[in-house]
């Protein structure tokens, strides 16, 4: 599996014929309180969580554990099923700029200590099993189990802005044996739905985005949603009929899974050299188009579910103002096994609405508003 939670992207980009490694820090958020819905004939929820956007990046949210909370900033994913933030019994250099957990200001802590080891592309994680009162959008789920992170080896542990993960795959998927937090929401009857969507807005736009949970929001949508069945029960796979670019068409039932935690769109090499041959030229194993004609290029489409899907050359163009660079978003990738062959990030999520089904285990789409 590809693990792309890893979310503080270094592009590579040739100024005055060096290369330059650009990272990502500033954040633009106004925090806003989360809001629940309690419309519905059962006494359950809808929740939606406000999004904190790093400059198109990556996007997190703030959540609390624990009676009194413990507020951390946890990236949500859609690639992995694991829940973890770090302990306040993790002494690394990698932990001492965040948010950590502590199990003895908590009276709705719940001991279990099973030991855990998770295994990233880019480091390892260990630590051990807690349960604990979770609040996501102003909603407490109580007995939420978790890895109390002890030792966290991530090369890039030290650039990034949020604490943990909170994974949002199938519950058996979970190596741990743990109960994901959507699952748990629903099973406690929390929610009408065991759905969830994301509505993301760029960094410069004044609408915040969204997670939402338990159901959708046609208002944040156009028309209807237009799905398609999950071929994997343990991630969101799906099948894309094809992709198609100018008079070709470069993919035909490519397997891929939307993901929240991938800033760019990530396909085989032949691929993605295929489609950025149409955008610029590559220096330094990264696209660069020409900012002054952006608008000269081509629409590519995503053919899901039988219906096209259109990235323009704003929504696929990443626009570098400081520098006066513009990259293509479109990024090969060495995957695993049994991975998917492509990754539509929040390339893609910007521009279309992304509901996920786990009870009809299909994954929906429609054009954002």
């Amino acid at each position: 599996m590809f693990q792309s939670f890893v979310v503080v992207v270094i592009l590579f980009v040739l100024i005055n014929a060096e290369l330059l490694r650009i990272p990502l820090h500033q954040t633009n958020f106004t925090r806003r309180s989360s809001s629940i819905d309690h419309r519905s004939s059962r006494s359950v929820f809808k929740v939606r969580q406000y999004l904190i956007n790093d400059m198109d990046f990556a996007y997190y949210g703030i959540i609390s554990i624990g009676t009194p909370s413990q507020e951390f900033k946890v990236l949500f994913t859609t690639n992995s099923p694991h829940f973890w933030v770090p302990s306040i019994k993790c002494e690394e250099f990698s932990c001492y700029k965040y948010n950590k957990y502590d199990r003895t200001k908590s009276y709705t802590y719940v001991q279990d200590d099973t030991p855990v080891d998770i295994e990233y592309d880019s480091g390892d994680l260990s630590g051990y099993l807690s349960g604990d009162t979770l609040n996501i959008g102003g909603l407490d789920i109580p007995h939420q189990i978790f890895v109390e992170a002890t030792s966290i080896q991530q090369y890039s542990s030290h650039l990034v802005k949020y604490d943990g993960i909170l994974g949002m795959c199938y519950p058996i998927r979970t190596a741990e044996g743990t109960i994901p937090v959507l699952t748990n929401l629903y099973q406690q009857n929390l929610l009408y739905k065991p759905v969830f969507g994301f509505y993301l807005k760029r960094y410069s736009s004044s609408v915040d985005s969204e997670l939402i949970i338990g159901g959708s929001y046609p208002d944040l949508y156009n028309g209807e949603l237009t799905y398609v069945p999950v071929t994997n029960n343990g991630y969101w796979h799906f099948i894309i009929n094809r992709i198609v670019i100018g008079h070709s068409t470069i993919c035909l039932h490519c397997e891929a899974i939307v993901d929240i935690s991938t800033s760019h769109i990530i396909g085989p090499l032949i691929e993605i050299e295929a489609i950025n041959r149409y955008i610029g030229h590559e220096i330094n194993g990264v696209t660069i188009a020409n900012c002054d004609k952006i608008s000269n290029l081509p629409s590519i489409y995503f053919d899901l579910g039988d219906k096209l899907f259109e990235l323009t050359s704003e929504d696929y163009i990443i626009v570098l103002e400081r520098y006066n660079v513009c990259t293509s978003a479109f990024m090969d990738a060495v995957l695993h096994e049994n991975s998917p062959k492509w990754i539509l990030g929040n390339v893609f999520l910007r521009r279309y609405y992304t509901e996920f089904d786990m009870k009809n285990n299909q994954v929906g789409f429609a054009p954002s508003k």
